[in-house]
């Protein structure tokens, strides 16, 4: 009895002293928890609800903040000096004088956590989600006089060519360019750039070399030799199915270099097609461009620029008289006024009537990828429907 009563005190000893030392060991593990968890959550910071929402609508919120703060200052001006107050700020965000074809926007991002998949690259699906933010910042850079006036861009389609991977933590820029439009879309090619070292070992090689040993895992990295977007559920396209999407995606991508005059080498190329918007009222691109003060006149060869805000294009005039009339006025002649001025008198066409040879041959490249998309929804049609 007395050997029991010995053992149940011992028992009962040992279990306090293991729940002391749990409670003194307790603090320390809940604290390193709990930096473990701060340093998760900013590691994936630019994943959080609402991340993606506030990076593509910031520069909206900053340009309306400017323009409501602006208006405040000119409060207690006349009717007519504030309108052309109001003008003479949004064509100082203007490009008046550009080139459409020779313009550029940069923007500039890395390959975080979050983006980044298990092969230690940035995620096909990362490049989408970073480019809508590099669109709308293009946008505004391109078209604040059409944007302020209410008008939008819609997205058709976009498509992807793969080149290089992005590794992991590697800065990136998503450099944009206007090359081709019609009566309805304006195409833009976005090229995904890094700036490689500028002292390589010599023992590494070129491409990283796939594991030997461990647990076979599939590769879903993009492939240095280049691939069209892929189909639903796999990284690389069927071998020897190339279609006409594809065959036009090559064609696009055959004139792009692959490494930039400044040494920056192309990792990805993006095709998008967008349409611009009034309402429900289609606008021309050739109106949206020389609203805002693009121009490439008659004669003019593709790297000449003219023109710029000090010297303004001859078309700019009419843009100024519009603007002057007030923002109603503006916004009725984008909804459809643009259609009561005769054909012969339509000075945005004019503008731009220098642009036709290269526009033309440059439509002609892009247009095949939207008609490969378009094919490629008729036979998913036609097989759904046996």
């Amino acid at each position: 009895m007395d050997a029991l009563v010995q053992s149940a005190q011992n028992y009962a000893a040992s279990a306090s002293a293991a729940l002391a030392a749990l409670a003194r060991v307790m603090p320390r593990s809940m604290t390193v928890a709990k930096y473990l968890a701060v340093l998760l959550a900013l590691a994936n910071l630019r994943s959080a609800p609402f991340a993606w929402h506030t990076r593509v609508w910031w520069p909206v919120i900053v340009l309306q903040a400017r323009f409501q703060l602006f208006r405040l200052s000119i409060l207690l001006k006349s009717k007519k000096e504030k309108r052309e107050a109001i003008h003479r700020w949004v064509e100082a965000l203007a490009p008046v004088g550009s080139n459409p074809f020779t313009r550029q926007y940069v923007y500039k991002s890395w390959a975080d956590f979050s983006d980044s998949d298990y092969n230690m690259h940035l995620s096909n699906s990362s490049y989408p989600k970073n480019l809508d933010c590099a669109r709308m910042r293009s946008a505004l850079d391109y078209f604040p006089g059409y944007m302020t006036a209410g008008g939008g861009i819609a997205l058709a389609a976009t498509h992807f060519q793969f080149l290089k991977e992005i590794p992991i933590l590697s800065s990136y820029e998503i450099r944009m360019s206007l090359v081709a439009w019609d009566q309805k879309w304006i195409f833009l090619i976005a090229r995904y750039v890094t700036h490689p070292a500028k002292k390589l070992k010599k023992s590494r090689p070129a491409e990283r070399g796939h594991p030997t040993d461990g647990a076979p895992i599939p590769d879903i990295s993009t492939p240095a030799s280049g691939v069209d977007t892929p189909a639903p559920g796999s990284a690389t396209p069927m071998p020897g199915n190339d279609g006409p999407e594809t065959a036009a995606m090559k064609s696009v991508t055959a004139n792009v270099p692959q490494v930039e005059a400044d040494g920056a080498v192309v990792n990805c190329i993006c095709v998008n097609q967008l349409v611009f918007k009034h309402g429900r009222i289609t606008v021309p691109p050739s109106l949206v461009l020389a609203y805002d003060g693009f121009c490439m006149p008659s004669g003019s060869t593709v790297f000449e620029e003219k023109f710029s805000p000090a010297n303004p294009p001859p078309h700019w005039k009419h843009v100024q008289e519009l603007r002057r009339k007030g923002l109603k006025a503006e916004r009725e002649f984008l909804r459809g006024g643009w259609k009561l001025v005769p054909e012969g008198e339509r000075w945005w066409e004019q503008a731009l009537e220098g642009s036709e040879e290269l526009r033309k041959v440059n439509l002609d490249r892009v247009k095949g990828v939207r008609e490969g998309i378009e094919g490629a929804r008729v036979i998913a049609t036609d097989l759904f429907s046996l």
